[in-house]
């Protein structure tokens, strides 16, 4: 199994184009939500990267980081210089100076605030930064996925102790069925003797009516399910899949077992640990 948190960072590098790609992971209940903050420019790849992400991560809320830088000779060309532009804004502006008799100290800086004098080449970066940039994403994914698995492991000790704890309470359940029928029944002799009703133990009504409660409140079929969920809750921690979906379902389900068992009958002792489960299965969906 693998948890949901994690991180990956990689940096690499194709034919001096290098591309850095970084990968934050989180909980989240819906199928995986991935952000990807990139340069504009290169949004173009963005439905390929999306798609990758989606084969490794099944699920959680990914925030993904692109950065690129391309080789010397072609940041320089890069962007380029609209010199006639430059030369008739100069221009103007000394005619101004002329006519106004203001001094004209032009310097270069104050031209590259003009709209259009600083354009961008043409270029498209997408083609040459694509290979450094998948390559950095299966780097990133691969340390990402990694991290999962380590974690995972973790979480698989703490589910594992957690179902064992829980089967303990499970059986501590059970053996107080019979005591639970008892404690009902006595409680029926004593208001029988406080109404100034000399019953019998033996009585056919009181028997009647407490096999009647026997029936009733009998919790068998529902701890048969709870013993149930917890062996498939065993089976699928041996797992690599993502298995958090049937996991959370099976929660679901004995959290359910437990609300019946808890409401057909009134042992006290009983109710005490179906709080306690519910609260522990509460904290193993978290």
């Amino acid at each position: 199994m693998k948890s949901m948190t994690g991180f990956g960072r990689a940096i690499a590098d194709n034919d001096g184009n290098s591309a850095s790609v970084e990968i934050v992971a989180v909980n989240g209940r819906k199928q995986t939500d991935i952000r990807l903050t990139m340069p504009r420019e290169l949004s173009l790849l963005e439905p390929e990267m999306k798609s990758i992400i989606r084969e490794k991560v099944k699920r959680g809320s990914l925030s993904v980081t692109v950065t690129y830088q391309l080789r010397s000779e072609l940041r320089a060309d890069a962007v380029a210089l609209d010199t006639e532009l430059a030369a008739s804004v100069v221009a103007k502006l000394r005619n101004l100076a002329q006519i106004t008799g203001i001094e004209s100290r032009i310097q270069v800086r104050d031209l590259l605030l003009i709209p259009g004098i600083l354009q961008e080449a043409g270029m498209s970066p997408v083609d040459v930064v694509r290979p450094a940039l998948m390559q950095a994403l299966e780097q990133a994914l691969e340390a990402l996925c990694s991290m999962q698995k380590q974690e995972g492991g973790r979480l698989r000790e703490d589910l594992q102790t957690r179902i064992k704890h829980l089967r303990d309470m499970v059986e501590a359940i059970a053996a107080r069925v019979d005591d639970a029928l008892v404690q009902h029944r006595d409680r029926l002799r004593e208001r029988i003797a406080h109404l100034g009703v000399d019953l019998p133990l033996d009585d056919e009504r009181l028997a009647r009516e407490v096999a009647f409660c026997a029936e009733k409140s009998d919790i068998t079929e529902e701890i048969v399910r709870l013993r149930s969920h917890l062996d498939q809750c065993a089976i699928l921690l041996e797992k690599e899949a993502d298995i958090g979906r049937e996991l959370e379902f099976l929660c679901q389900e004995m959290n359910r077992e437990i609300n019946t068992a808890g409401s057909k009958t009134a042992h006290t002792t009983i109710a005490e640990i179906a709080i306690s489960m519910k609260a522990e299965i509460a904290r193993m969906r978290e």
